[in-house]
């Protein structure tokens, strides 16, 4: 290993810790019950609910180019997702020693990107190149998710914005396809 690989190594490490110092931190501040019941609310809408609507709402307002469009994107934003946590096999903060409690079921192994917030952040930007008058509402609630994610220990910030980014560019990629 050359010094500048053991550099980068290093940094990533200091990242890491710096991450989940901050994860540990909001799982203090938010260790109120109903904090905490919200946070499962919205993180549940990340699974395929959220997805599931919008699927719905296109194909009822913009017939089934769009709705195909999005669920191929849906389909390539899993595969995706998964791909890229067996890749990295990044240990969700829950998981480390000294990390803050899990406060949600962990869907599948490895903490990076955050699929939920792939999902939820596909779901908000199809919505505002499709249902435009429905977009605040899906931003909204794609914020939600992510936040969630990390209130619940299960995800760390750089795992919601890999999961927003690759979510953004998938819907993106959703107004090309129509």
């Amino acid at each position: 290993m050359d010094a500048a690989t053991h550099t980068d190594d290093t940094n990533l490490a200091r990242l890491g810790d710096r991450e989940l110092a901050v994860v540990c931190l909001l799982a203090e501040i938010t260790c109120h019950r109903a904090v905490v019941g919200a946070a499962r609310v919205a993180t549940r809408l990340g699974d395929w609910p959220l997805s599931t609507l919008v699927a719905l709402l296109l194909i009822a307002q913009r017939g089934a180019g769009p709705a195909l469009a999005f669920l191929a994107a849906t389909a390539a934003g899993l595969v995706g997702q998964k791909a890229l946590k067996r890749r990295w096999g990044r240990v969700r903060p829950c998981q480390r020693p000294g990390g803050p409690p899990q406060r949600a079921p962990i869907p599948d192994s490895g903490s990076f990107p955050s699929g939920h917030t792939l999902h939820a952040t596909l779901c908000a930007v199809t919505a505002a190149l499709f249902l435009p008058l429905l977009a605040p509402a899906f931003a909204l609630v794609a914020v939600l998710v992510g936040g969630s994610r990390v209130i619940l220990g299960v995800h760390y910030p750089s795992d919601v914005a890999a999961g927003a980014a690759l979510g953004g560019l998938l819907g993106v990629v959703v107004g090309v396809l129509v």
